[in-house]
């Protein structure tokens, strides 16, 4: 599964044909995600970081909404099942301050949002202009194992 969420408003601001996705996509088809070790960041190249991730999915309602101003999420599962709640940022209520040495801003639950299931292999593009809420059960408890691709807008 692939989503790429946008607005026709904005379709021409992301090249998503660009080298530092084309970085991103070739660390994921060139490395044995599984034997990396949960918890690293590996550097990809510039603009590019690989996060790590392993853990047991929560119930959607304990999760926030998240966005990101100076980086793409490409959020790929290698292995489990998971929800990623998805919405555009525009409107919704922000839930603390930003912070910018994460660079994560969070939101409370919009009424209504859109989303994904995401299998072995699949992932979404999410945009600095939508919010997301990863790591969700999708039809009970999971252990996931996820690379998150940090891409620099």
């Amino acid at each position: 599964t692939i989503m790429i969420t946008n607005n026709l408003s904005r379709v021409d601001k992301y090249d998503y044909k660009n080298a530092r996705f084309q970085m991103a996509f070739e660390f994921l088809r060139s490395h044995d995600l599984i034997a990396l070790t949960p918890g690293t960041e590996i550097p990809v190249g510039d603009g590019v970081l690989a996060k790590i991730q392993e853990y047991t999915t929560d119930p959607e309602e304990t999760r926030k909404f998240e966005t990101h101003r100076d980086y793409f999420d490409i959020q790929f599962v290698v292995k489990g099942e998971e929800f990623v709640g998805i919405v555009p940022a525009a409107g919704l209520i922000p839930d603390g301050e930003y912070d910018e040495a994460t660079d994560i801003q969070y939101y409370q639950t919009p009424a209504r949002h859109g989303g994904a299931v995401l299998h072995d292999g699949d992932f979404v593009i999410v945009p600095p202009e939508d919010a997301h809420r990863p790591n969700c059960q999708a039809t009970g408890p999971c252990l996931v194992r996820k690379i998150v691709v940090k891409v620099k807008v």
